[in-house]
């Protein structure tokens, strides 16, 4: 091992030794190969390029598609006393030329920006001027097509390659199937890439997948049985809320997170997560960017992930302490239709996403063929409701604008309130008698948030607006009406969403250039959303089994899984067939006939896997022969 890599890992980070496989990822890099590394979620990827960056002599540039992240890792490498600096939205051209000056000449260390930034000239310009030691691609699994994440800016990195021909590649990811990982490779024209896997298999993880016509009352008495640490998540930051008070209530101390909370607040709940001194963090998947915490004994999903990935992902963050863990999903046929409705049938099309550009830009008075490089303050409510688009296809186009790379939007999203109801909801509404606006305004207060008395509440005027069908203006105005009249407390925030222009506007010839790749997405992520439907719906496979195919392995069912609980060991299966076919050669049908008690689909499995465990051989006649 490279000692110098040992000192670092110690001294700077604080580790004494590895995670399985880090050090030969970091050998290899240090060496100068390129190297493509799958490590799970909490597996140390970040390290391996940190670490060889620090070793290499010159300026690491880390490649990643979130800001947040950028932010993060700057700030934690420069609590460590290392030298590094992100370029992220919205900073002037000036500031922007200082920090790349300063990566040429200020013996910076490390260089993190989005790909989206490396399409820039003058960011090429520079970067062929600097002494790069390695880049590294964060989230490779956006280079890709059939990923979970797919950005088309990361198809334009390997343009670096050019730039710097002999400096090594990393590229890490915590998910990729097989098929994704040959695009990473091809894609980022890794030259005799050193790959390093770690397997799927989360042996000490159960996963268990419920059916239940009360999830409330299931969720609670899950949470009764069992007390360690855990995570919930949910799909959106209502649910975040309306789940940690359900668990409070009922005696169960917990938390809540999402995108849209203050710093302060999303630092102070998840440290006090950290330290157990909440149970339960409910939270939308804002939440898990740079967790690492070992002894979390359990995660429950209340709704649907967008694909596998995302479900491994978000299981993955119990258990790491290697000690036995529950992954608990809780459903019913309600939440597949709202995912189909939420997912598939807001799913953005090429005339959605032309229409919500255009009146982007009328919004924002942006001329034919301006516009780049400028930012700008976008009410969201107040836009949609101007237009009568959707809010939820709003949303998604805006999304759909920044992942192709045509404006970058800012996550912090909303104008956001606090307020503290000093009276019930029904007094309230009962004192504002025929206010019409006003009524509307507080119902959908009480619909989206509850009216706990004297309880604050961080609100989005945004959404409330939209749910209202006013402007934003006006329900600022029956805040401030309401505290007049004593009936509330309220602090008003302005913090609108930021968007950046990255190219000038040429309405329908913007959104043409992607209007195919746009249209193929669309079909990706119906199908990765099938297959999540799949996984959770079906009551025959083993759900261990099921995610491992999904990323190209091979296993043996679980044993410990809802479905392998549910159904006949499949070990007494085995033994039967095997008395069987000791005696007599048979084919699928005479063995079915002759264990009616036992369900077919359980039958076939078994039969396949002794098949690939060479124990039985299909002989020309169809029938099975057992081997010994």
């Amino acid at each position: 091992m490279n000692l110098e890599a040992k000192n670092i890992l110690k001294n700077t980070f604080g580790f004494d030794q590895f995670r399985p496989q880090q050090e030969e990822i970091i050998n290899a890099v240090i060496e100068g190969y390129d190297v493509m590394a799958l490590l799970p979620t909490g597996g140390g990827k970040s390290l391996c390029y940190q670490i060889s960056g620090l070793v290499r002599t010159g300026i690491c540039i880390v490649i990643s598609p979130l800001v947040a992240l950028i932010k993060d890792q700057v700030n934690a490498l420069k609590q460590k006393g290392i030298k590094a600096t992100g370029i992220t939205g919205g900073i002037s051209y000036k500031d922007l030329d200082d920090i790349l000056d300063n990566c040429i000449y200020g013996q910076y260390q490390f260089l993190y920006l989005s790909p989206e930034r490396l399409q820039q000239s003058l960011v090429q310009e520079r970067i062929s001027k600097m002494r790069v030691s390695l880049i590294a691609v964060d989230e490779a699994h956006c280079v890709s097509q059939w990923g979970h994440d797919f950005r088309p800016a990361y198809r334009d990195i390997n343009l670096l390659r050019t730039i710097h021909k002999e400096i090594p590649i990393i590229a890490v990811t915590a998910t990729a199937t097989e098929s994704v990982q040959l695009d990473i490779i091809d894609n980022l024209e890794l030259k005799s890439a050193q790959v390093f896997k770690n397997s799927y298999l989360r042996p000490n993880i159960s996963y268990q997948i419920t059916n239940t016509t009360d999830k409330n009352d299931s969720y609670i008495n899950f949470y009764k049985k069992y007390v360690g640490s855990s995570v919930t998540y949910v799909r959106s930051r209502k649910n975040a809320i309306t789940y940690s008070r359900l668990l409070t209530t009922n005696g169960i101390s917990s938390g809540f997170f999402h995108g849209g909370l203050p710093n302060k607040v999303k630092v102070d709940t998840a440290q006090r997560w950290m330290k157990n001194e909440t149970q339960v963090i409910v939270a939308t998947n804002a939440f898990g960017m740079g967790i690492d915490k070992p002894d979390v004994r359990t995660v429950t999903h209340l709704q649907l992930p967008d694909s596998i990935e995302s479900y491994y992902q978000e299981t993955g963050r119990a258990g790491r302490d290697g000690k036995e863990s529950i992954a608990q999903f809780f459903y019913n046929i309600n939440d597949i239709n709202h995912a189909q409705n939420q997912f598939i049938k807001s799913l953005p099309t090429v005339e959605n996403i032309k229409f919500v550009y255009r009146k982007l830009n009328n919004y924002l008075r942006i001329a034919m063929h301006e516009g780049e490089n400028t930012t700008h303050q976008l009410s969201f409510s107040d836009f949609a409701t101007t237009y009568s688009i959707n809010g939820m296809m709003c949303y998604n186009a805006l999304l759909t604008l920044d992942r192709f790379s045509v404006i970058s939007l800012s996550q912090s999203y909303h104008r956001r309130s606090n307020i503290r109801f000093r009276e019930s909801g029904k007094n309230i509404i009962d004192f504002l008698g025929n206010q019409k606006d006003m009524n509307a305004i507080v119902q959908a207060i009480l619909r989206t948030y509850g009216s706990s008395t004297y309880q604050d509440l961080e609100i989005n005027t945004s959404i409330i607006a939209l749910r209202s069908n006013t402007s934003e203006q006006k329900v600022i105005e029956t805040l401030q009406k309401l505290e007049e009249l004593e009936l509330i407390e309220a602090n008003i925030i302005d913090a609108d969403t930021q968007i950046n222009f990255l190219e000038p506007r040429d309405d329908d010839r913007t959104i043409n250039r992607f209007s195919k790749e746009l249209t193929k997405q669309n079909k990706i992520k119906k199908q990765k959303l099938e297959q999540m439907f799949y996984l959770v719906t079906q009551k025959q496979k083993c759900i261990n089994v099921l995610i491992l195919r999904y990323f190209g392995e091979k296993s043996q069912p679980c044993g410990k899984c809802s479905v392998c609980i549910g159904k006949v060991p499949q070990i007494l299966v085995l033994d039967k067939i095997k008395d069987l076919l000791i005696n007599k050669d048979l084919n699928s049908g005479d063995i079915a006939s002759l264990l009616p008690q036992i369900d077919k689909n359980n039958l076939i499995e078994t039969i396949s896997l002794l098949l690939e465990q060479g124990k039985v051989s299909l002989l020309d006649n169809h029938k099975y022969h057992w081997n010994g």
